[in-house]
């Protein structure tokens, strides 16, 4: 079985659900972007000059802290589903893709503190990213993981550093991580670079950002014989770094209602058949619009 070792926290809520010991995290939730149709980005041939393309995206997810009795250990557990949806049709060679694409993620990891100023942290994430269209193959099945230390300043900065070998830039890749965390009064800022970036600023119930994530996942598509079917597209891979304002307000202790939209930049999107060639549907730079319903601790 064809296994891929990811080690990389890409989106958001991998940062913001991480510790209980921070100011407060996303416990649970569901969002919503859309993605208006944009043309392709230096498309292949004339086939393509006229196609867009426009995708939408639905997420849930929910993550539990369990804090040991020592202070100093934390337990993470928890479930993320992602939803893909868009038409992809009018592909050379009379290609298309039922663009309905899955990802199941099951995360388990733990965050230690060592002493007052450093501290580890540890996730496993396997995954399953599929059109769930028939019986799933191994390259439906990565498995996520992230590590990373973290040093605690007297002054309240924290950083940290690690490493990831990620396919949220659309393909597998090495890359170092860095992590920075400063938060005083009603200011947070938040990065760990270079998948996530976010600043807020809160004002009573309402909170007011600027972020920037990069989200991609490679999906595999189910292909009942490959022999009969040469040309047909059997994974795609979509990433983009998303950035915008955002704005939200608290709706009561626990309940959080988050708006957000801007641009997102550098969108990938790759198609491979059964023959393992590769062709790049590149996207060009459009806008986006988030909604999120969130559940804090």
């Amino acid at each position: 079985m064809k296994t891929k070792i990811l080690t990389v926290l890409i989106v958001a809520i991998s940062y913001l659900q991480i510790s209980a010991q921070e100011e407060d995290f996303n416990l649970a939730g569901i969002s919503y972007t859309f993605n208006p149709a944009v043309s392709l980005d230096n498309p292949s041939n004339q086939q393509l000059q006229e196609t867009e393309i426009n995708l939408s995206e639905f997420k849930a997810f929910f993550l539990a802290p369990f804090k040991l009795k020592n202070d100093k250990t934390i337990l993470l557990g928890g479930i993320d589903y992602t939803f893909l949806g868009g038409p992809l049709n009018d592909l050379p060679n009379d290609r298309s893709v039922e663009a309905n694409l899955h990802a199941l993620k099951l995360s388990a990891g733990i965050n230690q503190k060592l002493n007052d100023n450093w501290a580890i942290r540890a996730i496993l994430s396997p995954t399953i990213a599929s059109d769930f269209s028939g019986s799933l193959t191994s390259d439906a099945f990565t498995l996520q993981a992230s590590g990373l230390i973290r040093h605690i300043t007297n002054k309240g900065f924290k950083f940290g550093l690690g490493a990831a070998y990620t396919n949220g830039f659309g393909e597998p890749q090495l890359v170092p991580m860095g992590e920075f965390i400063y938060r005083k009064d009603n200011l947070d800022v938040l990065v760990l670079a270079p998948v996530q970036a976010a600043v807020r600023y809160r004002l009573n119930k309402m909170i007011l950002g600027f972020r920037v994530d990069l989200q991609g996942n490679e999906y595999a598509l189910n292909v009942e014989d490959a022999e009969t079917n040469i040309g047909q597209i059997e994974s795609v891979k979509f990433s983009r770094y998303n950035i915008g304002p955002t704005i939200a307000t608290d709706l009561s202790k626990s309940v959080r209602l988050q708006l957000s939209g801007g641009i997102s930049l550098k969108r990938k999107l790759t198609a491979t058949d059964v023959n393992g060639d590769t062709e790049d549907y590149g996207l060009e730079n459009g806008a986006f619009v988030k909604a999120s319903f969130l559940l804090i601790k």
